[in-house]
């Protein structure tokens, strides 16, 4: 299996991923930038292998994010998982373009694409866009979107623990982070990363 962690550092930022038979990779892309992103992931996955995409997204200010995704199933038995994550505030516009072809002559194969995202200002934006092209029966697929403010309840259950409801809030928008850094084998980096997080976020009531 192929895995690896991906510090976006480009805000126009282009990668092909090819997956070959019966090979398994995974791609893990962490965003904190603060600047508008155009991100574009094409990916070719063939029989009886596996990719699995996630991307966590923090936007901030007035910055317009894209993120593109698309999946294309050329053979047969194959799995394809892509889950985005996203956090807006302030005037910040976040896109994520989900697209999952799988051929007629196809069979067996799986795709799931679940989009997740957190507003924390009247003013934010989120739009969340997974697209599924079928041509065939013979397979199972799914997708999910589910965009909103935060959990009011969740929030006064921490503070009921004794948190500060700033510190509440914050502990719950790093769950929309967790899945990529717990690829992080790195301890001091993963504590560093959590905190470069937490400062990015700024203060949040």
């Amino acid at each position: 299996m192929s895995s690896s962690v991906v510090f976006l550092d480009d805000k126009n930022y282009n990668h092909t991923i090819k997956v070959k038979d019966k090979e398994i990779k995974e791609l893990f892309i962490l965003d904190t930038l603060k600047s508008d992103v155009n991100l574009h992931i094409n990916i070719d996955i063939e029989t009886n292998s596996k990719v699995d995409i996630v991307i966590s997204s923090l936007n901030l200010e007035n910055h317009n994010k894209t993120f593109n995704v698309l999946v294309n199933h050329l053979g047969d038995e194959s799995e394809s998982y892509c889950q985005v994550f996203g956090v807006n505030k302030d005037n910040a516009k976040t896109t994520f373009n989900l697209e999952a072809i799988i051929k007629d002559t196809s069979r067996g194969n799986y795709c799931e694409q679940a989009i997740k995202g957190i507003l924390l200002s009247n003013s934010a934006v989120i739009e969340g866009k997974p697209n599924l092209i079928i041509n065939t029966n013979n397979i199972k697929a799914k997708h999910a979107l589910a965009i909103g403010r935060l959990n009011q309840a969740h929030i006064f259950y921490l503070q009921n623990k004794g948190l500060k409801k700033g510190d509440a809030i914050k502990l719950i928008l790093l769950s929309y982070f967790n899945v990529v850094l717990y690829k992080l084998e790195d301890e001091k980096l993963r504590e560093e990363t959590v905190q470069k997080i937490y400062n990015t976020i700024g203060k949040v009531e």
